[in-house]
């Protein structure tokens, strides 16, 4: 893989992990703060990309961030290695790892370049066009995330996550007919991958097919209950199709799990 070849480089990179181990490791977690509720049916609220059809979670605690003298070592290592050994065979290994680091710090600007460089080694290099294009999505870019994603479809036509990144590029660029349909391919490869549902029925909404987004938005909290988004957008979607029960059960539930979200539709059921 091609993390374990970074630890390969040099003894000071295997150095640098430890400390960031033992940097971690007296580290408390620190909680997210909730998000602020959607008041509006249309909305966009699109999911964190993830891989391999994982169901993100809204209220999990924050990630911490890779120390910046851990990162500042380990780039340091890379960029000697690569100006030192140019042609290299695994020279499309290094920008990408050199890439990932950033990435993975969230220097997003300076991931591009390197990851640019390791698909101009290997055009097909499926890693790096997936890092590259999550990228492009953190610095709001979706067009060219879109491009990536596109791309991906190719080399790995059967990843439910490509797809599922891919739609919500097109959902965040307003093309919800695109979007649906990217959602509805990563739905066939993985049924339960909630977060597609989700973007789906966002997606649904903003095409005026409420009956349609009333089911995805159902298949959505059936495949993660708890999703409070997908709640509260279901029921919305409950009262778009004139059954205010269920948008009030949906609301008894997000009492339970986000009151806010429960707040929020405090008016709209009493209207």
């Amino acid at each position: 893989m091609k993390r374990h070849w970074l630890l390969l480089l040099f003894p000071v990179a295997l150095i640098g992990i430890l400390l960031t181990v033992k940097y971690f490791a007296g580290k408390s977690t620190k909680e997210a703060p909730p998000a602020e509720a959607a008041v509006v049916l249309n909305k966009i609220e699109v999911a964190p990309n993830v891989p391999m059809d994982e169901v993100p979670k809204t209220d999990n605690g924050a990630k911490k961030a890779m120390a910046p003298e851990i990162v500042e070592k380990l780039s340091t290592t890379l960029d000697t290695y690569i100006k030192e050994h140019p042609n290299a065979a695994d020279i499309a290994d290094a920008y990408y790892n050199l890439g990932n680091l950033y990435y993975e710090a969230g220097q997003y600007e300076k991931a591009i370049e390197p990851l640019r460089k390791a698909v101009a080694q290997k055009p097909f290099d499926s890693d790096a066009h997936y890092t590259l294009g999550n990228t492009y999505d953190k610095l709001k870019r979706y067009s060219e995330a879109a491009a990536e994603f596109e791309l991906m479809t190719k080399i790995e036509p059967k990843n439910g996550a490509v797809y599922y990144n891919l739609g919500n590029a097109y959902l965040n660029q307003k093309k919800f007919r695109e979007a649906s349909e990217q959602y509805g391919k990563a739905i066939s490869l993985n049924p339960k991958n909630g977060a597609a549902h989700y973007g789906n029925g966002l997606a649904l909404v903003n095409l005026k097919k409420s009956k349609e987004a009333l089911e995805a938005f159902q298949q959505a909290v059936n495949a993660d209950p708890g999703n409070a988004d997908a709640h509260y957008f279901l029921a919305l979607a409950k009262l778009e199709t004139g059954d205010k029960q269920g948008a009030s059960e949906q609301q008894a539930y997000l009492r339970k799990i986000k009151s806010q979200y429960a707040d929020a539709l405090d008016k709209k059921i009493n209207q």
